[in-house]
């Protein structure tokens, strides 16, 4: 399920630097998306937004929560990039 697939990416997110320099260094929405593709992750802005107060709800800890919204910002910010 792709709503799963932002999940597994939150959990990737600290741990997987490779995966985050290949998005970083992908070309506009396209890149992005042919990256999540490759590493199995991949999922539409809408299902994003969707994903977000799920994943926000289950922050037990003021830690987890400042953990999520760093996560939250960081893909904002690459979505709303060139």
């Amino acid at each position: 399920m792709t709503l799963d697939n932002v999940r597994r990416l939150y959990e990737r997110f600290d741990t997987d630097k490779e995966l985050r320099g290949k998005l970083y260094a992908a070309e506009g929405q396209e890149g992005r998306e042919a990256v999540l593709r490759e590493a199995d992750l991949f999922f539409t802005d809408l299902e994003f937004d969707e994903m977000e107060s799920v994943l926000h709800v289950k922050c037990q800890t003021h830690e987890e929560a400042e953990r999520f919204f760093e996560f939250r910002d960081w893909w904002n910010f690459l979505r709303h990039s060139s």
